[in-house]
């Protein structure tokens, strides 16, 4: 039996990002761009350079994108190198990773946003600060997971972690949000999880 593999538009978007079309790369770029940021965040945590970090994966990527034989999704491989760029940058500076949390989670709603709005902006601060005390390795496995819909060998392939070491930050860091949610917000918890 055969399988047929059904062309996506994301395939579209690499064949003609491949053939040097601006209008495919600024798309994927737009696609991943958001959570590549987060990620590398994750291991610096200076937005500055986590922005430059984005850069520098994306040129690399988008410089080896004919050597990307699709064998996993786009998405993984962007982001193992993301990964891997953050990582080389933070040994290359030699810094102490901070849990600060992002000041722009708690800016003041304007008066036009509607009680929906508000509500969403503060649940994400709440889960931003819950999220601020895990590891970095554990709220990298966990956005990865979560944010980012990846699978757990999807996950081994960006990180290098092995599958049960996945799995065993997923469970200690449920574990450990479901307690800080229930510290900073007792009635709510529920509502959250």
């Amino acid at each position: 039996m055969q399988h047929r593999k059904f062309h996506t538009n994301e395939d579209e978007l690499l064949a003609q990002a491949k053939m040097g079309n601006q209008v495919a790369i600024k798309a994927l770029v737009t696609t991943y761009s958001e959570l590549a940021l987060t990620l590398a965040m994750n291991v610096v945590s200076s937005r500055e350079d986590a922005e430059e970090i984005v850069q520098d994966a994306f040129l690399k990527a988008f410089g080896a994108l004919q050597d990307f034989k699709q064998s996993s999704k786009f998405s993984t491989w962007l982001y193992s190198i993301v990964y891997r760029t953050a990582l080389n940058a933070l040994e290359g500076k030699k810094r102490i990773q901070s849990d600060v949390l992002d000041p722009g989670a708690y800016e003041i709603p304007g008066e036009l946003e509607s009680w929906d709005t508000i509500r969403a902006t503060e649940r994400k601060a709440y889960v931003q600060q819950a999220l601020s005390r895990l590891g970095a390795e554990d709220r990298l496995v966990v956005q990865l997971f979560y944010m980012a819909d990846k699978t757990i060998p999807e996950i081994c392939t960006i990180t290098g972690f092995k599958k049960s070491a996945v799995k065993m930050r997923l469970l200690r860091s449920r574990q450990q949000l479901a307690t800080t949610f229930q510290l900073i917000l007792p009635n709510e918890t529920k509502d959250l999880l």
